[in-house]
This record gives C-alpha cells, sequence and structure tokens, in this order.
C-alpha cells in the first residue's frame, strides 16, 4: 500500500467511519493533471455494491484530499429481472393460502388448549389439600389488610376548615382572576 493510497484509505474512514472502509479496488488517473482517485469497497448499510471514492491532488511528494465521495458500482443500480404479472400473481395467491392455513391450523391448537384447561379446571375443584389451604387463607388474609388500608380515615385539619370558612366556602386562590378582571371593563 502506497503512502497516498493510506491517505485515501484515512479520509474515507474519517468520513464514513472504519467499519465502512472496504477492500482497495482500483485507482484511476483522472484527466486532470495530478489528480488521482482510490476506490474502495463500502459497507455501508443501505448501500450493497457501492464504492467510496477519494480524490486525491497529487504534485509528486505531497497529497491533498479533495473529496470523498460514496458513488455507486457497476452493479448497485440494476433493476432486478423481470417477472410477469402472472407468476407475481400466483405466488402471492399461494403464499396467502399457506398463510390461511397456518392461521387456521394455529387455530384449531387454540381450541384444543382451552378444552384441555376446561377439564384440568374441573377435576381441580374436587381436589383438597393443606397447602391450598393455607394459600387461602393468606391470600384473604392480604385482603383484609387492603381493606383496612383503603377504608382509613384521613383526619381533617383544623386549618384546612379555617381556610374555607375565609374564602367563602371556596379554596384560597380559587377564581382568584375574577377578581383581579372584575374592575376592568370590556371595549
Amino acid at each position: 500500500m502506497t503512502e497516498f493510497q493510506a491517505l485515501a484509505r484515512a479520509a474515507a474512514a474519517e468520513e464514513h467511519g472504519e467499519k465502512s472502509v472496504g477492500a482497495f479496488i482500483e485507482a484511476v488517473q483522472e484527466p486532470d493533471a495530478g489528480v488521482v482517485t482510490y476506490l474502495f469497497a463500502s459497507s455501508i448499510k443501505g448501500y450493497p455494491d457501492w464504492r467510496l471514492s477519494v480524490s486525491l491532488f497529487e504534485d509528486g511528494k505531497t497529497a491533498t484530499v479533495s473529496e470523498v465521495l460514496v458513488i455507486p458500482g457497476p452493479e448497485s443500480l440494476t433493476a432486478p429481472a423481470w417477472v410477469p404479472w402472472s407468476e407475481r400473481l400466483a405466488d402471492y395467491k399461494a403464499l396467502q393460502a399457506a398463510l390461511e392455513a397456518e392461521a387456521a391450523a394455529a387455530a384449531e391448537i387454540a381450541d384444543d388448549d382451552e378444552d384441555e384447561e376446561d377439564d384440568s379446571d374441573d377435576s381441580e375443584d374436587f381436589v383438597t389439600d393443606d397447602a391450598s389451604d393455607e394459600i387461602s387463607e393468606v391470600e384473604s388474609d392480604s385482603q383484609d389488610e387492603s381493606e383496612e388500608l383503603a377504608l382509613s380515615d384521613v383526619p381533617v385539619t383544623v386549618a384546612a376548615e379555617n381556610d374555607t370558612d375565609d374564602a367563602g366556602g371556596k379554596g384560597k386562590g380559587f377564581f382568584k382572576w375574577k377578581t383581579l378582571r372584575g374592575g376592568k371593563k370590556r371595549k
């Protein structure tokens, strides 16, 4: 790798990131005197088969980076092969039929699972053991505690009662804007 090629690679990496610069492809001598373009494979997401182009002005001893571009490669802008509409429609219909069959099979499996769960729920109602009794007692205790917390009374302070009395039954500052605008006349 020449020092000018290394400079071109560094410029491309600075512009697009180190992971985006792929293998060196070629160096193209431009018609302008002293301008050489170095092409590197691009691994930028969304740009398959594109290239990173770095143009350098070389005077023999030193080089200056002129521009760094992403350009299309020979295969990057070609359209896919044409497929007749009848074949595309047939593929679409086959896909839709397969999806419907898959959905029907999934619905059938779900119905079978629900039937099995209903059967297993009936058998659990008649089975009693000490562990299930203990669990139900713990659940009922926690329900009682939550009901007590929900029904606990919050004491009303005397200061809160006095605030409403001073404001004529309304909280302080409530509708204060009406009193401020009361003296102003509308035009």
